[in-house]
């Protein structure tokens, strides 16, 4: 009987887990989107509600730290739910990490409110929205324990960086004429560089799900 209800009470933790888990992550895809909007129309309101939202993904994560910390000390897990309490501590540094770089984004917003400008190349909406479909169908392949899923997440980060390199020297060469505002280009480029590490985070994320379903350690 004891060893049922231990189960019971362990399941319940790891429940509890992985529903606050998906929910910051949501809340950080919410602050990607916030986040390049505010650059794109220089809206300095929206920017600082992303810079805002960071400190509560910060507080997020160290609180999911916690919680982690306490269920290992308290359940004593071991095997795949282990695994999966480790794995879980690890994705939410990379979620708050990519937190970090929304906020990034969002004070570049504010920064470039007063400086000539243009329309934000297509190239970046189309980055964000790869990036942060392999955000969401990372978290996916963790709330399912999908590794096919973390795998294929992983696979499109070659594409990513490939997309942002082309970006990348599309914008140097724009830098070098004089009708266009270098600084508000090299905001672009700054943007563009968060946008990828978002990607790359995302790949982690799907490393860690890997490690979680199979003990595999795996490096993209």
């Amino acid at each position: 009987m004891d060893n049922i209800q231990t189960r019971a009470t362990l399941d319940e933790y790891l429940k509890d887990i992985k529903d606050d888990i998906i929910r910051l992550s949501s809340r950080v895809d919410t602050a990607v989107d916030k986040a390049i909007n505010a650059f794109a129309a220089c809206d300095v309101e929206l920017a600082q509600e992303v810079i805002a939202e960071d400190v509560h993904i910060n507080t997020k994560r160290f609180d999911l730290e916690e919680q982690c910390l306490h269920i290992m000390v308290t359940q004593q897990p071991v095997a795949v739910d282990l695994r999966l309490i480790i794995a879980t501590m690890l994705i939410v540094t990379e979620l708050e990490r990519i937190g970090d770089y929304a906020a990034g984004i969002a004070k570049l917003a504010v920064r470039v409110e007063m400086v000539p400008k243009r329309d934000i190349p297509n190239a970046i909406y189309q980055l964000t929205s790869q990036c942060r479909d392999m955000l969401r169908r990372a978290m996916v392949a963790y709330t399912e324990h999908d590794a096919n899923l973390a795998y294929a997440v992983a696979d499109n980060d070659d594409s990513l960086d490939t997309q942002h390199r082309l970006l990348f020297h599309k914008l140097v060469g724009e830098t070098r004429d004089a009708s266009h505002s270098t600084d508000y280009l090299l905001s672009v480029l700054f943007v563009a560089h968060n946008i990828e590490r978002i990607g790359d985070r995302s790949t982690n994320i799907a490393e860690r799900v890997i490690f979680m379903t199979s003990g595999k350690l795996t490096e993209f």
